[in-house]
């Protein structure tokens, strides 16, 4: 007669069961983290400031995206880089982004709480386009229309930092960080959206002005004021 080990077979049990408590309390501690990771973003002063501006570098336009939590408002401003408003005589220029993004709020009087900057080219935006999910557009309107068409989920808290690197990877002088990058795409997924084609500010003319000072020749390319006007009593 084969010799039968019931206290082994107690033994077993006890060890699958263990494992099982185990596998379960790391879920639940995951799950737990991840849940704490999105109440962080959620709540962020930042992304429940009334208003943000992000101002975006790509190519020879500088794009200034203002986000309007109260109203649940984007709306969109390009500027060519280096325009000159001549009744201020600022001049908008891609060199330092972080004064361009205080020179816009002036010349426009507009305040916000919270200021962002970065630079784009073709490659890092068709890179930011693929994090979001895709798009059919290319360069700065697909990196637009990928934002309307994402959203933030759950579990994808843990990838902004993704968006964040690629952008610094291409210029470290950029200021966007994950809370940033949760509210804009936030933003472009639920609010209305003014885009540029209906806020671009146009030059006075087709060619830049030629100032001749001494023997220097420089250069001016100055907005239309009117249009200017009209637009910022638009702008928020």
């Amino acid at each position: 007669m084969a010799n039968v080990y019931v206290g082994g077979k107690r033994k077993r049990g006890r060890r699958i069961w263990l494992i099982l408590i185990i596998i379960i309390a790391i879920i639940v501690a995951f799950l737990g983290f991840m849940f704490y990771r999105y109440n962080q973003f959620v709540n962020n002063p930042v992304v429940s400031s009334s208003k943000l501006t992000y101002t975006v570098s790509y190519d020879d336009g500088l794009y200034f995206i203002r986000v309007l939590n109260d109203n649940r408002k984007i709306m969109i401003v390009k500027v060519e880089a280096g325009t000159t408003f001549p009744e201020s005589y600022i001049t908008l220029s891609s060199e330092n982004l972080n004064k361009a993004t205080n020179d816009f709020l002036d010349l426009f009087d507009l305040n916000s709480n919270v200021n962002y900057y970065f630079y784009l080219n073709d490659e890092v935006a068709n890179e930011f386009i693929s994090k979001l999910g895709g798009s059919d557009l290319k360069g700065i309107d697909g990196v637009f229309d990928a934002l309307k068409n994402s959203e933030i989920r759950f579990w994808q808290v843990f990838g902004l930092g993704g968006y964040v690197d690629t952008v610094k990877n291409y210029d470290r002088s950029t200021n966007l960080d994950e809370a940033g990058t949760y509210a804009l795409i936030n933003g472009f997924s639920k609010y209305s959206i003014t885009n540029y084609d209906k806020l671009t500010v146009p030059l006075l003319l087709n060619e830049p002005l030629q100032i001749n000072i001494a023997n220097q020749t420089i250069e001016r390319k100055y907005a239309n004021v009117e249009a200017f006007e009209r637009i910022k009593e638009i702008v928020e």
